[in-house]
């Protein structure tokens, strides 16, 4: 007798890992776009509340959003009054009011745009403005 798998063996354990990927594959997906989106809300409430202390601790100067917060570049892109995440989702800006002079942080969350952005938007993160006193 030979040593070896039949054709019909070879061909049922092909049809079984093919099933299983089949689940698999999906819940992978979902589970990492889930863990992505957590990690994206965490951060936006960190920028925010760290740029909101630095600028009271620092009497209200505040030059570059880099001294006030320190981001993964994996995730984000910082410029100096500006920080978008790596899909254009999400973007949190520093803007100055030319008339009363006071200073306030635009979270803009893009409502178009489909993927990690819908579910960034089904998390409940929401576009608003904070003021920076």
């Amino acid at each position: 007798m030979k040593k070896g798998f039949s054709l019909l063996e070879l061909i049922f354990a092909i049809v079984v890992i093919g099933v299983i990927a089949s689940f698999a594959i999906p819940k992978y997906l979902d589970t990492r776009d889930s863990a992505v989106v957590s990690t994206l809300k965490r951060d936006v409430s960190t920028a925010v509340t760290s740029i909101q202390a630095y600028h009271l601790a620092n009497d209200g100067n505040i030059a570059k959003i880099s001294d006030a917060i320190t981001l993964n570049s994996k995730n984000w892109t910082i410029t100096d009054s500006k920080i978008t995440d790596k899909d254009a989702c999400l973007s949190i800006e520093i803007k100055t009011d030319d008339t009363t002079n006071l200073k306030t942080l635009e979270l803009v969350v893009d409502q178009e745009k489909a993927g990690i952005c819908a579910k960034v938007r089904d998390a409940g993160i929401e576009s608003a403005t904070y003021n920076l006193m």
